[in-house]
């Protein structure tokens, strides 16, 4: 698989579809979330840490794991500008170098689609998980035109979607009733077409409401919340 290449993953969210793309996301998973002050959390994929930044704002005391040492390195300098006191590791999600019950939540943005063996990493994150605690995990919906779109770039050039796999949200949620978890709530958003065209994006707006109310679940980013019993 290509690697990450952290320059041009955060270029992206500089474009015209990549900043609406961007806020509409972290909206969505932050209420899902729903972390509170002093709690431990775990931002499982972290990449350049807009998550993992996103969160100790709020008050949260964070560790960003990723595999990819350049995205990383990327992270602790994004933190260190904002001031930020985050603990960054380079480690596998399948072996999450932690103990039982040592985090209040868990949060896996985009992750899972590019790991194989993607089941045993979700029992990975329950395991790290206090009882009560909750685990947030966002992905592309498989029956999406961003997933057709990704899918695409993967046959025609090597790219880190060649061997991705997305899912619905009736196949996340099974998998975390499979995995043990309860209380599973799933929302969606981006509901316009991936145009990166500032006319065609001054639109999404009608788009994003019109889609939540009428189908809820069909938006292209999942975002999935659940709880250790």
């Amino acid at each position: 698989m290509a690697a990450w290449d952290p320059k041009k993953y955060e270029a992206w969210y500089e474009t015209p579809l990549g900043k609406p793309s961007d806020r509409l996301e972290q909206d969505l998973v932050l209420s899902m979330a729903g972390v509170k002050e002093g709690e431990q959390v775990l931002d499982a994929g972290c990449g350049t840490g807009r998550y993992s930044i996103a969160l100790a704002k709020e008050g949260a005391k964070v560790t960003g794991l990723d595999a990819s040492l350049g995205m990383l390195e990327w992270a602790r300098d994004k933190a260190g500008r904002s001031g930020l006191k985050i603990d960054f590791i380079q480690a596998d999600a399948l072996k999450i170098p932690f103990p039982d019950g040592q985090f209040d939540l868990v949060l896996s943005v985009c992750m899972l689609c590019f790991i194989r063996d993607w089941r045993s990493a979700l029992l990975e994150m329950k395991r790290v998980l206090r009882p009560g605690g909750r685990v947030v995990i966002a992905l592309l919906n498989s029956r999406s035109s961003w997933a057709l779109l990704r899918r695409a770039k993967g046959l025609f050039r090597k790219s880190v979607y060649n061997s991705a796999e997305f899912l619905s949200p009736a196949a996340i949620e099974a998998e975390l009733k499979r995995a043990g978890f309860k209380e599973i709530e799933t929302r969606t958003c981006l509901f316009f077409l991936p145009l990166n065209s500032k006319t065609y994006l001054s639109f999404s707006g009608v788009q994003e409401r019109l889609g939540r109310r009428l189908f809820p679940k069909a938006g292209a980013f999942i975002v999935t919340v659940a709880t250790k019993p």
